[in-house]
């Protein structure tokens, strides 16, 4: 019953937090759809000599740049232990220049914290997958410390990733408007009122896209905790 209660408490937990931050992907899809402000991003250069240019910008071009070779990958990441930010196939698109300005930001946040969030984030997906095995096989009796570990550990690694995704997302904005405006000066490519159209859009995109991130990780975290005590009560249930 106990564990009936705790799956119960986490789908309410599912459900309050989707309500209470307002969580609309179609809406953040519509938004990225912009032909007018996709013409204008075109003529900036390509995404990697915008990262490059943003990384000199913050006095931070030691980073290592590389453009993922493989068409289908869409994501853009920053690799802190190798100080490298691998650049995604995105084209034709307003929104990869906020997107090379959130890498270039984690680069630029505290060392010691990106490497934790490294290194924790894969013992905390290694011990999820290892407490389900061992817990299937009968080697891990006493599920109910499990379960605190696992939401414990869900914890520090939803904390931890939320504040570096969040002061990424947050700063991307002014960082992608400050590398537009300097890049118009010397090339003539746009005005600043079209600059400000696509800023303002990344507005609009961030104030939903922050809290709807925050609510898929969550989510995450929450999932494998409702995972684990399933497999408790199949257990119980054939035993």
């Amino acid at each position: 019953m106990e564990y009936i209660l705790i799956i119960i408490g986490c789908l309410i937990t599912i459900v309050t937090l989707y309500f209470a931050l307002g969580v609309n992907i179609r809406k953040i899809k519509e938004t990225a759809k912009n032909e007018e402000l996709n013409e204008i991003a075109n003529r900036f250069p390509e995404n990697e000599e915008i990262c490059k240019s943003i990384l000199k910008m913050l006095k931070n071009d030691k980073v290592k740049v590389k453009q993922n070779e493989e068409k289908e990958n869409k994501t853009s990441l920053y690799i802190a232990i190798s100080n490298t930010i691998f650049i995604a196939n995105i084209k034709d698109t307003y929104t990869r220049i906020q997107t090379m300005a959130h890498e270039c930001i984690h680069s630029t946040q505290n060392r010691k914290t990106l490497l934790f969030n490294f290194y924790y984030s894969n013992i905390y997906l290694l011990y999820f997958a290892i407490s389900v095995i061992l817990t299937i096989f009968k080697v891990f009796t006493n599920y109910n410390l499990q379960i605190i570990i696992l939401l414990l550990m869900s914890t520090i690694y939803y904390v931890i990733r939320a504040y570096l995704e969040t002061d990424a997302m947050t700063k991307a904005r002014y960082v992608a408007n400050d590398y537009m405006k300097n890049f118009i000066k010397e090339n003539e490519v746009a005005t600043n009122e079209e600059i400000e159209k696509i800023t303002e859009e990344y507005d609009k995109m961030n104030r939903i896209g922050i809290p709807t991130y925050n609510f898929i990780l969550a989510l995450n975290c929450i999932v494998k905790v409702v995972l684990y005590v399933l497999i408790v009560i199949i257990k119980l249930i054939f035993e």
